[in-house]
């Protein structure tokens, strides 16, 4: 039987969140693979890379189990045949795929890897039964603030506290969210009771092949591996997905060289208790590489952070600081640096590294939606060695992008993002690529611009806050009477560069 430990691996959950014990693995051992684009033009069916390859020799050094929760596939030809073969020698192999109402997976090769291994479930019908429970809801609602303009998206209030004003904004897409599916977004696979794989990587010609930058975390732990096979239960066995899983609550680990927190979503509250106290504890330094962040409290930790001295460094994704809910510009207005990638492939990491000892990895993008409605798996990782390795890969990285990205959002598919007009992909997701997207022509249209920001002074009885009459900065109860509303200073709005 385990050790159980007093020692918890992270700061403290909160206040709401069960606090579980740690559980000592000494045998233990966390591998952290991180992966920088370089001069590859296109996706690629190869598997050359250590993303892919870590994974290749699980799969197949497997003697007994092979149990798996992907996005999907996409022409990783050398995975696939190594799983058909590990089925064929007798290893049983399981897995869980991400599909829509109507079935459908966003993977090419998904349909093909299903009917060659044939014991692969899916989300569908869990995805049916929530859209009927989410059609008897009535949202409604109106915004405590005004609309952007030329927006039909669900309005985000906002105002974060720059010490000496308020930072403000209304975030809104453009285009009216439809009724979207959670989606199993997770990246993992369990070999033999042990062994697990996952972060970021998707299977993909992309992702495991080398296009993208993405990160994988190899555990080498039975209890580990035990609560990832228990999560896989609920989705292959049960058939629970999404908000009908059971909370088991967040597994701490003691490895060998580094102390794991796991939490699930959306179940475990992932950022609410995993994330935002490792930002919220942080005193020297956060590096961030992060596909997508929309999530309006991590914006907020971070502009904190920063007013408390912490240095911060953010590198996005071309497409993800398109989105209309990206903080990024929030993040640059309150004085953080943030660079946005001009590669041809994505940054498609989910992660962080806080202090020098703190890693954060998973495949949980940093939004509401991968905390409250996807299948993810997030890592908390305190361990000085992974978190300098980290450090370290994120200074390269930023050094190696142009100080010009500190303030242009590059068109994904443009001659700023170098092979994105050549590598056959639609890094747009516009329905067209390469020669057919007017941003790779020789006058490319501007990008559409993002929501405004403004900042209004702060007296000392002001507080950055939505009041419920729309008033972006509400007086203290003390405040005397009759005192005028501050001026609002509107620097120039936000535009897409």
């Amino acid at each position: 039987m385990p050790a159980v430990l007093a020692l918890a691996a992270c700061p403290k959950p909160g206040r709401d969140a069960p606090v579980a014990p740690t559980i000592a693995d000494p045998d233990g051992e966390l591998e952290l693979l991180l992966y920088q684009p370089g001069d590859r033009p296109a996706p690629a069916d190869t598997c050359d890379v250590p993303l892919c390859s870590s994974l290749l020799r699980l799969i197949e050094g497997a003697q007994t189990s092979i149990d798996f929760a992907i996005y999907g596939v996409r022409n990783q030809s050398q995975v696939m045949a190594a799983l058909a073969a590990a089925k064929a020698r007798g290893v049983k192999v399981r897995g869980v795929v991400d599909r829509d109402r109507e079935g459908k997976n966003y993977y090419s090769s998904t349909d093909a890897m299903v009917e060659a291994l044939g014991d692969v479930h899916s989300d569908q019908q869990s995805d049916l039964r929530l859209a009927k429970q989410r059609a008897r809801k009535d949202i409604g609602g109106e915004p405590r603030c005004d609309r952007p303009p030329d927006t039909l998206g669900p309005v985000q209030c906002l105002a974060y506290d720059l010490g000496d004003g308020c930072l403000l904004a209304a975030h809104a897409s453009r285009e009216q969210l439809g009724d979207s599916d959670a989606i199993m977004h997770d990246k993992f696979f369990v070999v033999d009771g042990r062994h697990v794989w996952t972060g970021s990587t998707n299977v993909s010609d992309s992702c495991s092949g080398g296009y993208n930058a993405n990160l994988v975390v190899v555990a080498h732990s039975r209890e580990l591996a035990s609560r990832y096979a228990q999560e896989f239960e609920q989705m292959y066995g049960r058939g629970f997905y999404h908000t009908q899983k059971l909370p088991h609550g967040p597994a701490r680990v003691s490895l060998g060289n580094a102390e794991v927190e796991l939490r699930f979503s959306p179940q475990d509250d992932p950022i609410r208790d995993g994330v935002r106290p490792l930002l919220k504890h942080a005193r020297e330094r956060i590096d961030i590489a992060v596909f997508f962040l929309t999530h309006k409290h991590i914006a907020e930790d971070l502009i904190t952070a920063h007013q408390r001295g912490v240095e911060i460094r953010v590198i996005i994704d071309a497409t993800g600081a398109r989105n209309e809910y990206s903080k990024h510009e929030l993040l640059r207005a309150a004085g953080i640096p943030v660079k946005v990638e001009n590669w041809g492939g994505k940054m498609h990491m989910k992660s962080a590294a806080i202090d020098g000892h703190s890693v954060i990895a998973g495949s949980m993008n940093w939004t509401s939606s991968g905390e409250y409605n996807n299948d993810e798996n997030t890592l908390l990782i305190r361990s000085p060695e992974l978190a300098a390795q980290y450090h370290a890969f994120f200074d390269a990285t930023w050094n190696a992008l142009p100080d010009t990205l500190l303030t242009v959002n590059p068109d994904p598919e443009s001659r700023l993002s170098i092979t994105s007009c050549t590598d056959g992909v639609d890094n747009d997701y516009d329905g067209r690529k390469d020669a057919e997207d007017p941003g790779c022509g020789e006058n490319p249209p501007p990008l559409p611009s993002l929501p405004p920001w403004r900042v209004v002074p702060k007296g000392d009885r002001m507080t950055c806050d939505i009041d419920m009459d729309g008033d972006a900065v509400r007086r203290s109860t003390d405040a005397p009477p009759g005192v005028a509303p501050p001026q609002v200073v509107a620097p120039e709005g936000i535009a897409a560069d």
